[in-house]
């Protein structure tokens, strides 16, 4: 159950109720498709098409809403921006006059709607305030081959105990942005929505981990790489574990490295043997249950 909590926070800005209007362009086609009305169709098409930096003020006061301010940078040069709103009697699909589409369906940094998603990429997704505790949000990226880039926390203001895990399915990694940023040189072009998620909840999900029938407990589970050794050090699986798989990836999402571990609860290892300098991410894989750490090779 749901428990909204008091919470001692400064005032915040004005945010606007309405949103300013650009040119619909090519995007009012793919907008009629949310609605068989067509007043809906009508409300939603004029307030829907928005740049991140226009979702400014507004002449009323908000009591309780909650932001988070996403930016994808090449370098140090921001690239695009995208946000998060959480508002009471908003819902996870389109909300006319909050939810706004990005002006350029291909900007490097968007996201879509938790339910009604026909495909649209929005620059501001606003959701009921419930959902700042518990939910999933597809993360859209538009990045090419072999260009790096970061994903950072520009503002915040969600409530202290809500933690905000930046979901990468293809290495099967949660980074909590609020203690590092993303970062990732992809090996393909990035086009659109899939690999990323963006997850809101107040659980710990173990600094990249996903868990069932308690193989991996963050609490005994160790993988570490010391300085002088040419190994990453794996321990603490639990004994019930039966095939437990170990994969080492770089940065680029490559496997480098893939091991069976026959008596997983023991102390094991893998070879960094041969391998370049740079972060890697370790894998662990039991049944359905997995653990992604990453561990950086000097």
């Amino acid at each position: 159950m749901f428990v909204k909590k008091k919470l001692n926070r400064q005032p915040k800005p004005y945010i606007m109720k309405k949103l300013i209007l650009l040119p619909l362009l090519t995007l009012v086609f793919s907008l009629t498709s949310y609605a068989n009305n067509t007043e809906e169709i009508a409300t939603a098409t004029n307030a829907t098409t928005i740049s991140t930096q226009e979702f400014v003020t507004s002449t009323a006061l908000i009591n309780t809403y909650y932001t988070l301010y996403l930016n994808l940078y090449n370098g140090d040069t921001q690239q695009a921006e995208t946000i998060f709103y959480f508002e009471e009697n908003l819902t996870l699909g389109l909300d006319p006059g909050y939810d706004a589409g990005a002006y350029d369906q291909e900007m490097a940094l968007s996201s879509r709607l938790v339910q009604q998603d026909q495909g649209i990429n929005f620059a501001i997704n606003a959701m009921s305030i419930e959902s700042a505790y518990n939910v999933i949000t597809p993360l859209v990226v538009y990045q090419n081959i072999g260009e790096s880039f970061r994903i950072a926390i520009t503002n915040n203001t969600l409530p202290e105990d809500v933690n905000v895990y930046l979901e990468d399915t293809q290495l099967n990694t949660f980074t909590n942005l609020h203690e590092e940023d993303f970062e990732l040189t992809p090996q393909v072009d990035l086009r659109g929505a899939g690999r990323f998620q963006i997850h809101f909840t107040t659980e710990i999900l173990g600094g990249e981990v996903l868990n069932t029938n308690n193989v991996f407990d963050t609490d005994t589970v160790s993988v570490f790489k010391a300085n002088n050794q040419d190994f990453i050090t794996i321990t603490g699986i639990a004994a019930t574990a039966n095939t437990t798989t170990a994969s080492l990836y770089n940065m680029l999402g490559m496997s480098v490295r893939t091991k069976t571990l026959h008596n997983p609860s023991q102390t094991q290892s893998i070879s960094t043997q041969g391998l370049a300098k740079g972060v890697y991410v370790v894998q662990l894989k039991a049944g359905n249950a997995m653990f992604s750490k990453k561990v950086l090779v000097q």
